[in-house]
């Protein structure tokens, strides 16, 4: 009998083994996301700041290269999210919302990162860094209103490759009685909360490119240590996990 089972015949509730992002979020976000709060050290604001994060300059320096990492595998050897993510479901039926990542919760996609190499060198000097991907919406792609899995990570975008037709590729973000309507340019970037409703269309006839990142929110060290202990939780359950072996297994496939 497995360990998971043997403490499970006991009575002992094994948290984040085996549990989807649903369940996970379900049991337990509620309690971690107000002590993470009760610490944050910024706002909570949909649209954050990005000064007191100084990887991001480096980076946005870099968009270039990073642009051409990207753009060179190509959207067609980018798996649709839904593919590699059944926990993403709803949100990633739109086959047309493509996700590379590089790295995720402590792991390193070897086989995408080798493709990657300045990308993948640089995301080696962000700190607090939880997941790195090129993300792809492809023309007429839909991402609908939804919330993300903690307030203890923000997200970072970095456009690569934009729509000429810049109003018709925007994201939508619902903070209180305000809705941010935010637009992506080559080069430039924002950073946001993604705990708060937002909803993306591509409505134009161009593939949308940009690099993904979530971070680890700044926070007091009960709120640092709460954090550290629910993303390695995260990083052994079954979200995890399922997208790794099937990063693996697409890597294996295109090696051959």
């Amino acid at each position: 009998m497995a360990w998971q089972d043997t403490l499970n015949a006991r009575g002992w509730k094994v948290p984040f083994v085996g549990k989807s992002l649903f369940q996970i979020g379900k049991d337990l976000r509620p309690k971690i996301d107000r002590v993470i709060m009760e610490n944050s050290l910024i706002p909570d604001a949909a649209v954050q700041d990005k000064a007191p994060f100084p990887w991001i300059a480096k980076l946005e320096e870099k968009w270039q290269d990073i642009r051409d990492e990207a753009v060179r595998i190509r959207a067609e050897e980018i798996p649709s999210l839904g593919d590699i993510s059944f926990d993403h479901g709803r949100i990633a039926a739109d086959r047309r919302w493509r996700a590379f990542f590089l790295k995720g919760y402590g792991y390193t996609m070897e086989s995408n990162a080798r493709r990657a190499p300045i990308t993948s060198a640089l995301l080696e000097q962000v700190p607090g860094l939880v997941t790195a991907n090129f993300s792809v919406l492809e023309a007429g792609g839909h991402i609908p209103r939804h919330w993300g899995m903690t307030k203890g990570m923000l997200t970072w975008h970095l456009a690569l490759k934009s729509p000429k037709e810049r109003e018709k590729c925007r994201m939508t973000l619902e903070e209180g009685d305000t809705v941010h309507t935010l637009h992506w340019d080559d080069g430039e970037s924002f950073l946001f909360d993604d705990m708060f409703n937002h909803e993306v269309w591509n409505e134009t006839d161009e593939d949308r490119y940009i690099l993904l990142i979530q971070v680890k929110r700044p926070c007091r060290w009960r709120g640092n240590l709460l954090q550290n202990l629910f993303l390695k939780g995260v990083r052994h359950s079954r979200f995890v996990q399922d997208i790794r072996k099937a990063i693996e297994s697409e890597g294996a496939r295109l090696a051959k």
